[in-house]
């Protein structure tokens, strides 16, 4: 992606590759052939009547529900069982220790981009920015600031790097205020390839195994079936959006 894309894909917060004008020959430009890559990715008159938005919110609701279930089930903390002299000790075995930045702490709060316009925790800092995920422990003064890309999957390196320079000022002011802030950027191909920078944060997050493996598949299928979706509706000029998918 270049400095241009790349500047007003930050800027404008576009969650998809930069649109470009569609091909002449139709009031939408999709009935002369124009490619796959065009229509899913960089079709402008997509991004301005918010497809590509829809379909980074049905990707983004996938990503919050599975850091939701884990942030409200994660028990941080384990009471030890004591035991008078010669008393026995219960037979009961003992608890699995979580793992993963949830586990330390059960003050975890989160904030998602969606339906309402985020307000970044002005307790940790002020800004304008509006990240799609802030999640933040008040106790442990840790803060995980996430922003997703749904992209053609050749610009996953390039998106990355632009999404993290965007929040580059925000996370230092945040650490001279003493708290420690991890900025997160995370992509999901239009057509389900998910990144391993996601695959990352799950993990870090402490999602594993059969959880992980179930987060990775939803958030693929909500990339893949909303990608088809805008498929299915490239020559109409209006956009009836999908309620769900």
């Amino acid at each position: 992606m270049h400095a241009r894309a790349c500047a007003l894909n930050c800027a404008c917060r576009n969650r998809s590759a930069a649109a470009l004008p569609c091909p002449q020959g139709s009031p939408h430009g999709h009935r002369g052939g124009a490619s796959l890559k065009h229509i899913l990715t960089g079709c402008k008159t997509s991004l301005t009547q918010g497809r590509y938005t829809w379909r980074h919110n049905q990707v983004l609701k996938c990503l919050a529900a599975a850091l939701e279930s884990k942030r409200s089930t994660t028990k941080s903390f384990t009471a030890p069982t004591f035991t008078r002299e010669g008393q026995e000790k219960p037979n009961h075995p003992p608890t699995k220790q979580e793992a993963g930045q949830l586990a330390m702490a059960r003050d975890w709060k989160l904030l998602v981009d969606i339906c309402q316009q985020l307000i970044f925790p002005p307790e940790i800092a002020a800004t304008n920015l509006r990240p799609d995920l802030v999640l933040w422990s008040p106790s442990l003064k840790s803060v995980y600031i996430t922003e997703l890309t749904v992209l053609w999957e050749n610009f996953t390196e390039e998106a990355y790097e632009c999404k993290k320079l965007c929040y580059t000022e925000l996370a230092a002011n945040v650490q001279q205020r003493g708290w420690n802030a991890k900025v997160y950027p995370v992509e999901v191909g239009c057509r389900g390839f998910v990144s391993s920078s996601t695959i990352r944060l799950l993990k870090d997050l402490g999602i594993y195994g059969q959880a992980l493996q179930q987060t990775i598949r939803s958030v693929s299928e909500a990339a893949e079936r909303s990608s088809q979706w805008i498929w299915i509706k490239r020559k109409d000029p209006c956009w009836a959006q999908r309620a769900s998918i």
